[in-house]
């Protein structure tokens, strides 16, 4: 029996290399885009809604699972795998992936991130939304208090003028802080260009 030879790679190669194979990996998940219904689309507003909820992104330390069927109509059912606090910078939560055009024309804008969401269950009593950029520019997370009856929290935040334009502005959502796999229903998600807002 022939063996083959074991190669083993330098650290001054196997680094760079792992670490650019995992950008390569973060990159990839955030250009999938899944088949079905889009997310509608104007001058002012992005919403997200019905069918178009199977194309939220889980990223890492979360779960996303589209439900047609539920009563009052589909949702998306988010869970956490891991806490917010051990993912740190590495997961934006579960996404919505704003598209360049609606990313191009909220630069120098007021916004304003509406998330109509309740908890499965009443031990769950918060989670986490933010409008995530290119840069320093985003809201970071912001606490929202749930409860198992359908609300719409929302926030509002600048995006000032000269923000880079990157392709992955993203609205993301952290159903659960401590990462028990507690479920959190999505209903819809929109981001408005507040009326007023000029741009700069």
């Amino acid at each position: 029996m022939v063996s083959m030879p074991r190669v083993s790679l330098p650290d001054t190669i196997f680094w760079p290399l792992a670490a650019a194979v995992t950008g390569a990996l973060i990159w990839g998940a955030m250009q999938y885009r899944p088949s079905g219904q889009d997310a509608v689309v104007t001058a002012t507003s992005f919403v997200m809604e019905g069918a178009a909820l199977d194309q939220l992104i889980p990223g890492p330390g979360t779960r996303s699972m589209f439900d047609p069927a539920a009563a009052g109509g589909p949702v998306a059912r988010l869970t956490a795998t891991a806490s917010r606090e051990a993912a740190g910078h590495l997961s934006a939560g579960v996404g919505a992936v704003i598209p360049p055009e609606f990313e191009a024309a909220v630069v120098g804008r007021d916004i304003e991130v509406r998330v109509e969401m309740r908890a499965a269950s009443p031990d769950l009593t918060h989670a986490h939304i933010g409008y995530f950029v290119v840069g320093d520019a985003d809201t970071g997370w912001r606490q929202v208090e749930v409860g198992t009856v359908f609300r719409t929290l929302t926030l509002r935040h600048h995006i000032p003028a000269g923000a880079p334009l990157g392709g992955i502005d993203w609205v993301g959502i952290w159903p659960d802080e401590d990462g028990s796999g507690r479920p959190l229903l999505v209903r819809r998600i929109e981001v408005r260009i507040l009326e007023g807002a000029a741009a700069e």
